[in-house]
């Protein structure tokens, strides 16, 4: 019975859209639901990245922290999307602190199970590292556009020749 709703649940993450069932099933294997209060620290920054998670609902902070400056969020994830991607990097530790913003349900996956898998079924492992990778490609464009906005007078101007120095083509 268990192992059904893990399958349902994981079924409905949009981070696994049309996996094969066979492979839900495996990642069933492997998985765990969690829930969180709101305010509660999922993980924190720094920790040993020893889990992977999916967010099933609620949406999650992701803040750093840095002296001089405080903690402050980087970047909100909700239902459907990748948390905790560090934990696909065999001794990566977590680069931020995640918090439940509200009352969250997430589907923790211990990294080393996970990790066996892909080395087990490559094509699962291929298309679940793609998908890893997609999602910090979209966190990376993220932090890119917050810069921009925070910083983006601060930064010089790049002259090109045949480019105005305002951007227009």
């Amino acid at each position: 019975m268990r192992n059904q709703y893990l399958i349902s649940t994981l079924s409905g993450i949009e981070f696994l859209h049309d996996l094969p069932d066979e492979q839900l099933e495996q990642l069933a294997k492997v998985a765990r639901i969690s829930d969180f209060e709101a305010f509660e620290t999922i993980f924190p920054e720094g920790a040993v990245a020893d889990s992977v998670y999916l967010v099933v609902s609620g949406n999650v902070s992701l803040e750093i922290c840095a002296p001089g400056v405080g903690c402050k969020r980087i970047l909100t994830v909700g239902g459907g999307e990748l948390l905790g991607w560090s934990g696909l990097m065999a001794g990566a530790r977590l680069t931020a602190t995640a918090r439940a913003l509200e009352p969250t349900r997430v589907v923790r996956f211990d990294s080393a199970q996970l990790l066996a898998l892909c080395q087990h079924d490559l094509r699962f492992g291929f298309e679940l590292m793609r998908r890893a990778l997609a999602a910090v490609a979209r966190r990376l464009n993220a932090t890119r556009m917050q810069l921009l906005d925070v910083y983006g007078s601060q930064f010089p101007t790049v002259s090109n020749p045949g480019v105005p120095s305002d951007g227009r083509h």
